[in-house]
């Protein structure tokens, strides 16, 4: 059939099975493939540790930086995109819209080699040092997003760039605005009992008011009356 379908004028469609990830490993060797697979199987750009190493500070605060404006879906999104570009680049796709997010690296024919680069570029993309095994611990686009999510915004701090952006805002809206006297006092009280929410939000409550949370939690109803009738002096 292959015979026949190579000595026709016609294209046609031929069964063939192809070990991809061998011939990516043989153009990585500095080897070379039959012409006829030569836009199936393209040699990977190589980088020096070295240089992967030195810029990987920066390229994870540039990325950092990009994406602080955006909203988590936008980031995602934005992250996901970012990691499938890296994959088309490694595997020789024609893009990122060529890779699919569910489907597993192991599928569409990664090998320890190409692991091993697309390891590399993502770790001096994101200044994340990601670990040997990054494909197969967590195997598909999908995944490995929400790993170097968790891994450039640690410990909630996730929630730290979009706050900033919208202070900025408000910031401008503030400083742009001519309210009266009246409106001034107004959103200053409102600033201010922002700001004492906000302080108060981040702290430990006190054992005296954690023993009392516990009490209310359990009480019964006489309970509950009586404890309001101590605290305002009505009983």
């Amino acid at each position: 059939m292959f015979d026949a379908a190579s000595a026709s004028d016609q294209a046609l469609f031929v069964p063939v099975k192809l070990d991809l990830a061998a011939l990516r490993t043989q153009v990585s060797g500095g080897g070379l493939v039959p012409p006829l697979l030569s836009g199936l199987v393209r040699a990977p750009a190589r980088r020096a540790a070295g240089t992967a190493d030195s810029g990987a500070e920066g390229g994870g605060a540039a990325l950092r930086e990009r994406l602080s404006g955006l909203s988590p879906a936008g980031r995602e999104e934005a992250l996901l995109e970012l990691v499938c570009a890296y994959v088309a680049g490694v595997l020789g796709f024609a893009g990122p819209e060529a890779v699919d997010p569910a489907r597993s690296f192991s599928e569409v024919g990664f090998d320890s080699l190409t692991a091993v680069e697309l390891r590399n570029q993502l770790g001096a993309a994101t200044g994340v040092r990601l670990p040997a095994t990054l494909v197969f611990d967590y195997p598909t686009p999908t995944a490995l997003v929400e790993f170097l999510r968790d891994e450039l915004w640690q410990d909630g701090a996730a929630a730290v760039p979009p706050l900033l952006a919208e202070l900025d805002r408000l910031e401008k809206t503030l400083v742009a605005a001519l309210p009266d006297d009246a409106g001034r006092d107004r959103i200053t009280e409102r600033l201010q009992a922002l700001l004492a929410a906000w302080g108060q939000a981040g702290e430990t409550p006190a054992p005296e008011d954690a023993d009392v949370a516990e009490a209310l939690e359990t009480a019964t109803d006489d309970d509950l009356f009586d404890f309001i009738g101590k605290e305002f002096g009505i009983s």
